[in-house]
């Protein structure tokens, strides 16, 4: 959580017998060399903490590197939750020859070979009628950014300032710039008057319009074939930055983004338009009057090599089959086919890196709250509701992978359903359940199935715990891919802390008592969903207002992090947002915003920061492979 509980009685530990071989599987490693399990417990130890504890332990110990997407760790952790489902005596849903449902996801980006990124500036005869070319060396002269994209490229070179288009600041570099359409545009880092206490830009405070991501997005916007970086005047040297720029970008964009010298830009553009890059941009911070402009006659030409390793993922799916219930006098029959998901991810952030809140410090991210806690969880629960026999309703266990790069495993598994979303009649999903502080938990959704509200409440008192209440489906964890598709959910939670995403989220701080409560309080949730006479109906909830401040307009849109590139697409709208009164609609993909083209969620962030709430704006979306224009009037921030 990608986005950020007393022990059983000693009548339910009778029942599991066979408690400890849940945990006492050989430790093999399987080739790997880490142990594929946890150390076994004595049968003085088989408490449900002590079991609690010795999974959280072994998922967030250094050996499992974090789980991040791509390690030898996570692809353990997978094998070993194999293992327990087994044990526990779940089965592979439907016809399925395993547990797994595998995907691909995006790791990391590297540069290609040398001689696949090659530039060079080419401009118009010389006064002596000689061809001007101005070779870049890869590595010295230029170097070609992550967060853009790969390919050749032959197109006229545009200056475009600061490369900002700022409307409540009443600055716009690309105010009549009709070249910077398929053209490279030059762009200065930084953005003017930085250095003046009273300028335009928040003074000497860096603005968000300087960041490289916010600029690229506004270069897509106007159409742009690739962007050309530059240091300003004042960036202390001329130094390049790194390919892989930390905490910069997506790898969403297929625009090629270069960082060339400012030295051999000011080159071209001394000799285009007769004064070096200093002065020009002295003009700029002087008067806040953009000086873009065409560098007539020059081109850039050459390619980028960008290659970008992807990985195999694995969903871990476990089915306890459901009995069905007969139609009586008093009752209607419950088929068995009808399902409620239980699931949990189980990857987190590796060293760290993007998402990390540790920027810059490569260290194991254990994820013991994030989520071993609500991978442990989920085990937990599967055991008690296995060890009670079938319920009338069918319960599907799934530990996904993907989620901290943007719910990846749940969207595959909505999109891919073992189970028809037909028959799925809820989620329920656990995503840091290991700081229970006090009695106080949080529980998302209550009012996106009917009786969901009153179920809570009837429910929490029996477990000595407090709740908070949240009525909405959606928020930065996996239960929102299954509300998007219009399944009722509940979301489990026991707050965030300073340890987010750090490497100090670590096995000792868990409140193991507190995830025991929390498994006793779940399990009584699915229990009562699995055996009542009617499902749960899907109720749409309105969004609720947050006085947050800064200066985009609200939208309402779910992004689908499943279906990067080709615009922004979205997994559904928030009832009665300025998306949903316009007619925007789950499956839609956002090609356009007003005069802004859109390839990504970056470019859809930047174009609505040009309105203010009360704006209406053309939107085109690409629905069923048509482009349908609609008028969305934007709302004030929220």
């Amino acid at each position: 959580m990608g986005s950020r509980v007393s022990s059983w009685a000693a009548n339910v530990m009778a029942a599991w017998a066979v408690a400890a071989g849940l945990v006492s599987l050989a430790a093999d490693s399987g080739g790997t060399g880490l142990p594929t399990t946890p150390p076994p417990l004595s049968p003085a130890e088989q408490t449900v903490e002590n079991r609690l504890r010795a999974d959280v332990t072994w998922l967030a110990a250094p050996e499992r590197e974090g789980r991040g997407p791509g390690t030898e760790g996570i692809e353990v952790v997978a094998d070993w939750l194999a293992e327990q489902v087994a044990e526990i005596g779940l089965a592979p849903p439907g016809e399925r020859q395993g547990p797994f449902q595998p995907f691909e996801m995006t790791l990391e980006a590297t540069l290609g070979p040398a001689v696949e990124n090659t530039a060079a500036f080419v401009g118009p005869p010389d006064a002596s009628g000689n061809p001007q070319e101005i070779p870049l060396e890869l590595g010295r002269d230029f170097t070609p950014l992550a967060i853009g994209g790969a390919g050749e490229f032959d197109l006229p070179v545009v200056f475009a300032g600061y490369g900002i288009t700022a409307p409540s600041e009443k600055y716009d570099d690309y105010a009549g710039l009709t070249a910077a359409k398929g053209a490279a545009v030059v762009v200065l880092r930084q953005e003017p008057q930085k250095d003046n206490p009273h300028g335009a830009f928040d003074g000497n405070q860096t603005s968000e319009h300087a960041a490289l991501v916010r600029k690229a997005a506004n270069a897509s916007e106007h159409e742009a074939g690739l962007v050309i970086f530059s240091n300003d005047a004042d960036d202390g040297g001329d130094e390049l930055m790194p390919f892989n720029k930390p905490g910069e970008g997506s790898d969403s964009r297929t625009m090629p983004i270069l960082h060339v010298r400012r030295s051999l830009v000011d080159d071209i553009v001394k000799r285009s338009l007769g004064r070096s890059l200093t002065a020009v941009q002295k003009g700029i911070d002087d008067t806040l009057d953009p000086a873009s402009s065409p560098l007539e006659g020059w081109r850039l030409r050459g390619r980028t090599s960008i290659e970008r390793s992807r990985t195999r993922a694995r969903n871990l799916l476990g089915l306890l089959p459901g009995r069905g219930r007969r139609a009586g006098p008093s009752a209607a029959a419950i088929p068995a086919n009808e399902t409620i998901i239980v699931g949990a991810h189980y990857d987190h952030i590796g060293y760290g890196g993007k998402g990390s809140a540790a920027p810059g410090e490569r260290a194991v991210h254990h994820g013991a709250d994030d989520n071993a806690s609500g991978t442990a969880l989920l085990l937990e629960v599967a055991r008690r509701l296995t060890a009670a026999g079938p319920l009338p309703r069918s319960v599907l266990f799934i530990a996904f992978s993907g989620e901290e790069r943007g719910l990846l495993g749940s969207a595959h598994y909505t999109a891919n359903p073992v189970v028809p979303l037909a028959d799925t009649v809820a989620m329920v999903n656990f995503d840091m359940v290991g700081r229970l502080d006090g009695n106080k938990v949080i529980v998302y959704g209550t009012g996106t199935g009917t009786g969901f509200d009153a179920l809570v409440d009837r429910l929490i008192p029996a477990h000595g715990l407090e709740v908070t209440k949240e009525p909405g489906g959606f928020g930065p964890s996996d239960h929102a891919s299954f509300y998007a598709k219009k399944v009722p959910v509940f979301h489990v939670f026991t707050g965030s802390h300073a340890d987010y995403h750090r490497p100090t989220d670590t096995a000792d701080k868990i409140n193991y008592e507190g995830i025991a409560r929390l498994a006793g309080l779940v399990s009584d949730m699915v229990r009562e969903i699995a055996e009542a006479p009617e499902r749960p109906a899907y109720i749409e909830v309105a969004s609720p207002q947050f006085a947050r401040g800064g200066d985009r307009p609200y939208f309402g849109s779910i992004p689908d992090f499943g279906k990067p590139g080709g615009g922004y697409a979205i997994s559904g709208v928030s009832k009665d947002s300025p998306a949903a009164l316009a007619g925007l609609q789950g499956g839609d993909r956002i090609v356009r915003v007003g005069e802004s083209a859109i390839t990504n969620l970056e470019d859809f962030d930047s174009a609505l920061r040009k309105y203010k709430g009360g704006d209406a704006v053309a939107v085109v979306v690409v629905r069923d492979g048509a482009e349908v224009t609609l008028e969305v009037t934007l709302a004030p921030p929220r």
